[in-house]
């Protein structure tokens, strides 16, 4: 995943910043740059290592995992669904 790609969507959340995924629009709140990710880290989150690399308006964490695939972290029901399987597929989903 080129860092341009990702700089441009960052650039860019103001004004594009939804994905569809299974015919559910997600609006994203943010996205993290590569330098200020941090390991996601939760109780209920063991042997798993992953990065939030984005967050949505309602709260559930965007993570990129160390394998490279990216999803999204349901909170309350400690949950999980794929969205893409690289972080540059998942960037170019984002439109406004």
């Amino acid at each position: 995943m080129g860092s341009k790609q990702l700089e441009k969507a960052i650039k860019d959340i103001g004004w594009k910043r939804t994905v569809d995924i299974n015919s559910e629009k997600i609006k994203l709140a943010c996205l993290i740059r590569e330098e200020d990710r941090r390991p996601f880290q939760a109780d209920w989150w063991k042997g798993k290592q992953s990065y939030i690399v984005a967050v949505d308006d309602n709260g559930n964490f965007i993570l990129r995992h160390c394998g490279g695939y990216i999803f999204r972290i349901h909170p309350k029901s400690e949950s999980e669904e794929v969205l893409a399987k690289s972080e540059g597929e998942f960037l170019s989903m984002i439109y406004e």
